[in-house]
């Protein structure tokens, strides 16, 4: 069946179709109306744009332009692209190359470049890029088929045929999607299907987590997450086994399925003893350690979970060589650096901040239990420890509802016409290159307009190059 609403786009990326020369866009979305989206996005093909160095503004084809079909990964003849401007400033012909897949434009670049060639366009994200030529922004309009429509999915979108598994996963796959996404509904689309939106403050869910630890071996004694949906939170006290622990807590994201990940210094302590954890309880296979540190937004299966070149495989948290981490189609978005960000404490404690932003409620205080005696604390009283844990999880959310961190990245991302996650996570210089970059494709001058301007400024100001996050390890406060 057809259905079209406004979504906000959180995060995207795309993968290659399994046998055809073909390449999907993933877009994991909320909607207006509340429940999460997978929109699988087909018809734009992987490109990089070529010019001559040598044409010095000719109009004419270069001769050489025949050979460049026949370079391994190159799928069928150039197309002109019109007069561009160079970036030693000339203004030349530039042309179009189509690439099999996203997979093999490292190669195609290396050897336009030899042949003599100048390759622009070829380090934009596959999904990024789609934003770029549609001239979209994280709220858009979208209309396409619903393949899948889960419990959370809109009533009128539950037909038979959207509700089995079975039947639904057959055509996920048949457009090239990778099976059932962990979200409310999976829309398959192409690009007549999305337009720009007018912004509007989308209804994002947030899970808070904590882990106590043991401090002789490092093993989890127990958990806490407090999911936000909406204004209501549910919160979930984990205890048992460490196995069990992680199972438990990786069902609540996946059944949940939240858009922002939070936590206090999730970034240096939470996020990196799971995955130690999860290596030491089974080294052996990524589909069993999916069980444990399943996070990624996609289906449980050999593909996801296979390892590529320097990075674990989607569904797994992942942490970047700037230490920042990422996991597929949500945010990581750590409540200690938001705090550190925009209040500047004088110590960067849970305990402390607490106090900082609300230093006359007792019940936003932390509870006295000694974090550096975990073990005989644990031994003696493990009630108040777990409730201790549940605590640690509800003030990151209040902490970021109180600094309206989630409104602030969705209002950037708004302004720079990127998606949430990069408004959230990323440097200053991907949300100026987005709006620079839709500038370079329409003009041939270097002239820029005065909105231009402004808008550059504006983040500037806003959001200064001093900012740009430094995630070195620092001690648990």
């Amino acid at each position: 069946m057809q259905w079209a609403e406004e979504v906000c786009i959180v995060s995207g990326d795309n993968r290659a179709w399994p046998e055809e020369p073909k390449t999907v866009i993933e877009l994991w979305c909320r909607s207006r109306s509340g429940h999460s989206s997978m929109l699988l996005v087909n018809g734009l093909r992987p490109y990089v744009e070529i010019s001559d160095p040598k044409s010095e503004g000719s109009s004419d084809e270069p001769e050489s332009l025949s050979n460049v079909s026949s370079v391994r990964g190159v799928q069928g003849e150039p197309e002109s692209s019109g007069m561009k401007l160079s970036q030693d400033g000339v203004v030349r012909p530039h042309y179009r190359v189509y690439v099999r897949d996203t997979t093999k434009v490292r190669g195609v670049r290396k050897s336009l470049t030899e042949q003599g060639w100048r390759v622009t366009s070829a380090d934009i994200l596959f999904f990024q890029r789609l934003l770029l030529d549609l001239d979209l922004g994280p709220h858009i309009a979208m209309k396409g088929e619903v393949l899948w429509a889960g419990e959370r999915a809109p009533e009128e979108a539950k037909t038979p045929e959207n509700t089995n598994r079975e039947a639904a996963e057959k055509r996920i796959q048949a457009v090239g999607g990778s099976g059932i996404y962990p979200l409310d509904m999976v829309v398959s689309c192409d690009l007549s299907g999305l337009s720009r939106a007018e912004p509007f403050p989308a209804p994002f869910v947030t899970m808070s987590f904590d882990l106590e630890t043991s401090i002789t071996d490092n093993t989890i004694l127990c958990a806490a997450a407090v999911v936000d949906r909406y204004g209501e939170r549910k919160e979930y006290p984990i205890t048992g086994a460490e196995t069990e622990i992680l199972e438990k807590l990786t069902e609540v994201v996946r059944t949940e399925d939240p858009d922002f990940i939070t936590g206090y210094n999730i970034d240096n302590f939470d996020l990196p003893r799971m995955e130690e954890r999860s290596e030491y309880i089974d080294t052996e296979s990524e589909m069993d350690r999916s069980t444990l540190l399943g996070w990624g937004r996609v289906p449980i299966n050999e593909t996801e979970t296979k390892r590529g070149w320097r990075k674990p495989g989607r569904i797994f948290p992942n942490r970047e060589q700037n230490r920042t981490w990422t996991i597929k189609g949500r945010i990581p978005l750590d409540a200690w650096w938001q705090a550190r960000q925009t209040l500047r404490p004088q110590r960067e404690s849970l305990r402390y901040v607490s106090q900082l932003l609300w230093p006359d409620d007792e019940e936003m205080q932390k509870m006295d239990i000694d974090a550096s005696k975990m073990d005989e604390e644990w031994a003696s009283r493990p009630d108040e420890v777990l409730e201790y844990c549940v605590r640690d999880t509800v003030l990151p959310l209040d902490i970021l509802e109180k600094m309206k961190s989630i409104a602030r990245k969705e209002a950037l991302a708004s302004v720079s016409l990127t998606t949430v996650d990069i408004a959230a996570t990323s440097t200053t210089s991907r949300w100026i290159d987005s709006l620079v970059i839709r500038l370079a494709d329409r003009r041939t001058t270097s002239a820029r307009p005065p909105w231009f301007v402004m808008v550059v400024k504006t983040i500037l100001i806003a959001y200064p190059p001093s900012q740009i996050r430094d995630t070195s390890p620092r001690k648990r406060g």
